[in-house]
């Protein structure tokens, strides 16, 4: 026999899940697919970063959450291929053929988190025709002050040492041949779960 009690439990279950996951989808949504809040109409510095497929900014912030008002990626999430984003910004030689360009607010601290993933395969040991998968993955995020009006890089690099990145700021020259100057950034780890953001 069928217990009609069990209906109005049953319909309770079932929308509390999806309000649960409903939340859930939403917090993904926004940490994951969320686009950078890049500043337009006014005073900005401009960074171009290359090196990885998953780019994620921060603006003025030390460190990295989903919570950092304005955090996202620049050009979008980039999970099936290099994307690039040129905004006219000067050029060395051997600038990546891949990059993604911004403008950044100076003056404040800006983060960029850069995800590498790797996927390899050799034979197997003992099966002839067999191979092996293997992945590997590697997570780096920097911060730094843009000052105004100037252009920065940063280039991440991934290899057996592990992950590295180089920040530099691009001076263009009188005879409008472009170079390369070594600037400092710090770590910037995971922020404190009650403050994303930057406080002065």
């Amino acid at each position: 026999m069928f217990d009609c009690k069990i209906i109005p439990r049953t319909f309770a279950l079932i929308g509390c899940c999806t309000l649960l996951s409903g939340c859930f989808i939403k917090e993904v949504v926004k940490g994951e697919l969320s686009s950078y809040d890049e500043p337009k109409h006014e005073d900005v510095a401009h960074l171009r970063v290359s090196g990885s497929r998953n780019i994620k900014v921060y603006p003025n912030s030390v460190c990295v959450s989903p919570d950092v008002p304005g955090s996202g990626y620049p050009a979008g999430p980039q999970m099936g291929g290099q994307r690039k984003r040129d905004l006219g910004m000067p050029k060395t030689p051997d600038t990546p053929r891949h990059f993604v360009e911004m403008a950044v607010r100076p003056g404040q601290p800006i983060t960029a988190g850069f995800t590498f993933y790797l996927e390899s395969q050799r034979p197997a040991a003992g099966r002839p025709g067999s191979v092996e998968r293997a992945s590997a993955s590697c997570y780096l995020a920097r911060s730094f002050v843009p000052d105004s009006d100037q252009n920065y890089e940063m280039r991440a690099k991934w290899n057996s040492q592990g992950c590295s990145v180089e920040l530099s700021q691009l001076l263009t020259q009188g005879d409008g041949s472009v170079s390369r100057r070594a600037v400092s950034s710090e770590p910037a780890g995971s922020c404190p779960r009650q403050r994303g953001l930057m406080t002065h």
